[in-house]
């Protein structure tokens, strides 16, 4: 169970029915002084209380904490989100704010680490001499697909998203050497994918991988694979959109492709808006 700040209460309120007699008097006397007692130590507590120390870390494990120590690290946060001001105007002085600010910055650092200039250049001249783009993912990276087309159509790129796993199949049968075809898969396992980039690969098409394990099935199957950052060594990752790292790297090939060709992509791009705003 995941807590952040007013729901870590909420979940000790929900739990009452499984508590024992002392173990519901410690609730009741966490919920009624929480600041107090996220200062305190467990031996201050069980003292205090006149219960036993292997009663508060049974208590805590009964709220899926693994101990005493994690429970007060959240509910420590519990209690500074109720001394913040609400008008406070740096996120980053909130707790967990700051926690998910230096998560996002590490996610750049790190892709910014893994990612060389070569695998760039090199995913770029593919996409520039490509006839036809093929982008193929599933859930959030079928959104990540949709996200990849909008982006590089604007600038001139044939790009089709296919995020249906039998369309992805039968449109992989279609491609040929010509094509290039882009396999987004975070995990590197999804069966539909991998099935859709085997058909391309067949057909002589070459293939272009956005994953998280550099040696997933997905990521064998690929002439070239760029790396996504893992979230999951993260204090907050679980709240970060496992798009966040995928759009970095469309961001860098973006960035890459049009200073290749400035004047040219950039013309196109203005082409492509103006469309938008003469229909308006």
């Amino acid at each position: 169970m995941e807590y952040l700040a007013e729901n870590l209460i909420y979940g000790i309120e929900c739990s009452m029915s499984k508590f024992t007699k002392t173990e519901e008097e410690l609730a009741k006397y966490i919920l009624q002084h929480p600041e107090e007692v996220s200062q305190l130590t467990i031996s201050q507590i069980a003292k205090k209380l006149h219960i036993s120390a292997a009663t508060i870390t049974r208590f805590c494990q009964k709220l899926a904490f693994s101990g005493f120590n994690e429970f007060k690290h959240e509910l420590k946060r519990f209690v500074d989100l109720q001394n913040t001001p609400i008008h406070m105007k740096n996120l980053k002085n909130v707790d967990y704010f700051a926690k998910l600010y230096q998560d996002h910055m590490g996610i750049i650092d790190h892709t910014f680490q893994i990612t060389s200039y070569e695998d760039i250049q090199k995913a770029v001249s593919l996409l520039t001499k490509a006839k036809k783009i093929h982008v193929y993912g599933i859930g959030s990276s079928g959104i990540a697909a949709h996200e990849f087309k909008s982006k590089f159509f604007r600038i001139g790129l044939s790009v089709e998203a296919i995020t249906d796993p039998h369309q992805s199949m039968m449109d992989a049968a279609l491609s040929n050497r010509d094509s290039v075809v882009i396999g987004i898969s975070i995990s590197g396992t999804t069966k539909e994918v991998i099935r859709a980039v085997k058909i391309a690969k067949k057909q002589g098409s070459l293939i272009l991988v956005f994953t998280g394990d550099k040696n997933s099935e997905l990521s064998q199957l690929s002439d070239i694979s760029l790396l996504v950052t893992s979230k999951n060594s993260m204090h907050m990752g679980q709240n970060i959109s496992p798009l966040l790292p995928l759009l970095l790297l469309f961001d860098l090939l973006y960035t890459e492709l049009v200073a290749k060709d400035y004047k040219n992509r950039i013309s196109i791009r203005e082409r492509t808006l103006q469309a938008l705003t003469d229909t308006q």
